[in-house]
């Protein structure tokens, strides 16, 4: 959350500049770079990370069901309340 805030900041701050030529500082400038540049590359970083396969002895997300007796429902869970 707190990664949008930052981007979101940064993207005001360059469009005000850019609409209605608002004076920024060169420090200014140089941090919404900065960020800009960061968030782009935390959001490369996090794409390839998805698209590598887990290392072997990883547990699955969400865990499936390994057997059939994994499926039946539990004995105190009652079916007609959720139904």
């Amino acid at each position: 959350m707190r990664l949008c805030y930052c981007v979101q900041v940064a993207v005001a701050v360059l469009v005000s500049w850019l609409i209605f030529h608002n004076p920024i500082s060169a420090m200014n400038a140089v941090g919404c770079a900065i960020t800009l540049v960061g968030c782009t590359f935390y959001g490369y970083v996090r794409h390839m990370l998805s698209q590598q396969s887990p290392p072997p002895g990883t547990p699955r997300t969400p865990r499936t069901p390994r057997n059939r007796m994994e499926l039946l429902p539990l004995v105190n869970d009652k079916l007609d309340d959720k139904v």
